[in-house]
């Protein structure tokens, strides 16, 4: 299974990919939303994804947007939205399994890529819990978070 990556900082994107590589997951990174929806629109794109890690701030569509496009056509996507400025994030619609503050450490990104192979892999919705205590839920100014697929 794959994991979906849009950043448009470069440098970022593929240290993101190569830790998440580490944990034995497909990697396919994007530095836009209309990278990723010209992806998976084309014919080549066979994958299924267990999540998508956008960032918010990015040229063109923002990760909210590109967050609202996917959903439209597959409500149980899960997200993981970062930003560097979590303060100013308009997200306050956005249902995302993981609110996370970049620079992401690796350590967390692990933890995030373990949680959401275990709910997509096993059904283990119970994980909500462990979910809650890797976010930056405070950061974003997000207080009555609930898993968003359950």
């Amino acid at each position: 299974m794959d994991i979906d990556i849009i950043d448009e900082d470069t440098a970022l994107r593929e240290l993101y990919q190569e830790i998440i590589k580490i944990s034995g997951f497909n990697v396919i990174s994007h530095a836009c939303a209309e990278d990723y929806i010209t992806h998976t629109e084309s014919k080549s794109c066979t994958s299924t994804n267990i999540a998508i890690i956008t960032d918010v701030r990015m040229p063109g569509k923002s990760g909210c947007e590109l967050i609202d496009y996917v959903k439209e056509n597959n409500p149980k996507q899960k997200f993981v939205v970062m930003t560097g400025a979590p303060q100013d994030a308009d997200i306050k619609d956005t249902k995302a399994c993981f609110y996370v503050q970049k620079p992401v450490s690796m350590d967390k990104l692990l933890a995030v890529s373990t949680l959401l192979s275990s709910c997509t892999i096993a059904g283990n919705y119970d994980l909500a819990p462990a979910c809650k205590l890797i976010s930056d839920l405070d950061s974003f100014g997000i207080h009555d978070w609930k898993c968003p697929n359950r």
